[in-house]
């Protein structure tokens, strides 16, 4: 596969983004009740876009990767950011993509002096988390689905 083209995210573009978010999320078998629930919380923030928390990668005209990361923060335990989206299209999995689209969110971890990257997982990605450097802290219960548990981890970066 041809390298994708890593760019901002630009308004016209935001719908195209959210679709490839769905498309990745249901790549793992989730049902039809549990996508409409993820329809309305996964989404881009076109002001993270705005602001430069939010990167596409693109190839032949179409998004086939994207990452989000909130505006920086402080809390007991120091200054972070969090990974608020990684998604991957399908067909672009194992290419490495997901991968450049990491070090760039850790990159502007590090650009905003924040010691962490935090992130709430899906249970599927966690592996490739902690295949990242990022350490398990502890499972916590969804906001939105009942009953079911998101793996929390961190990225120290110092």
């Amino acid at each position: 596969m041809t390298q994708p083209r890593l760019t901002r995210i630009e308004p016209d573009q935001q719908d195209q983004i959210n679709a490839l978010i769905l498309q990745s999320k249901s790549h793992w078998g989730y049902d039809a009740p549990m996508m409409e629930q993820m329809a309305r919380v996964l989404r881009l923030d076109m002001d993270a876009a705005a602001q430069g928390r939010a990167i596409a990668g693109w190839l032949e005209g179409a998004p086939i990767g994207t990452a989000q990361v909130t505006a920086p923060y402080e809390d007991a335990r120091g200054r972070a950011m969090e990974l608020e989206l990684l998604f991957i299209a399908p067909k672009a999995i194992g290419t490495g993509l997901g991968r450049r689209l990491y070090l760039w969110a850790l990159d502007q971890a590090r650009d905003s002096e924040a010691d962490r990257l935090d992130i709430l997982s899906d249970p599927f990605a966690r592996g490739f988390y902690t295949a990242m450097g990022a350490s398990f802290i502890e499972d916590r219960p969804s906001k939105l689905i009942p009953g079911r548990s998101l793996p929390w981890l961190e990225h120290r970066l110092s």
